[in-house]
């Protein structure tokens, strides 16, 4: 298990690999959001941050959700661009095939057909990020972020009971937030 974690809820993003790596913003749902999500997550200047993972909820069509989990500990083969961080994802969604069981599609980067329930039954302390919430970090380890879009009502039923926190009076890009966050935790 991680010390950090941060799950990302990708509403539009696609659960097959039927968009191109060209068309990241729009045939693959907004994907291009959540890569940046992975980037921010995972690297530093010099290297991987081995004691974060990153949860990518793809809750697009046709076969939501598939989540799409990197471990920091244990990734290989990831660069910090867009494009060959989408190329991880595509390859794992082209072998994983809606199997019902957890498979590692490359190393680090494992496919299974669950959804934020389920991630957030297994993670600790998890917060999510909104507006509303204190600026206290304190000790969590799960972050929920999302894409551009709002949370579901069925989203939020499971969101509203957990501990909300924010990063200052503006909305930023959730990629930004995960850098704020790293920013945070490294100075403690």
């Amino acid at each position: 298990m991680a010390e950090r974690n941060f799950v990302v809820i990708g509403h539009r993003a696609h659960t097959v690999a039927d968009w191109k790596l060209d068309d990241l913003c729009g045939g693959a749902g907004r994907l291009d959001v959540l890569v940046r999500c992975v980037t921010a997550s995972l690297w530093k200047s010099h290297g991987i941050r081995s004691d974060t993972d990153v949860w990518l909820i793809l809750n697009g069509p046709p076969n939501a959700p598939i989540t799409v989990h990197f471990s920091g500990e244990k990734i290989r083969y990831l660069n910090p661009d867009e494009r060959s961080t989408a190329a991880l994802i595509r390859n794992g969604l082209v072998k994983y095939k809606n199997q019902n069981k957890a498979l590692e599609t490359s190393p680090g980067v494992t496919l299974e057909k669950i959804g934020l329930e389920e991630i957030l039954m297994r993670l600790p302390n998890p917060v999510l990020l909104n507006e509303n919430g204190n600026d206290e970090i304190k000790n969590s380890g799960t972050f929920i972020l999302g894409d551009d879009k709002d949370p579901t009502e069925t989203e939020m039923l499971i969101l509203n009971k957990l501990p909300k926190i924010n990063l200052g009076k503006e909305s930023l890009l959730s990629s930004a937030c995960i850098t704020l966050i790293h920013h945070r935790l490294d100075e403690k």
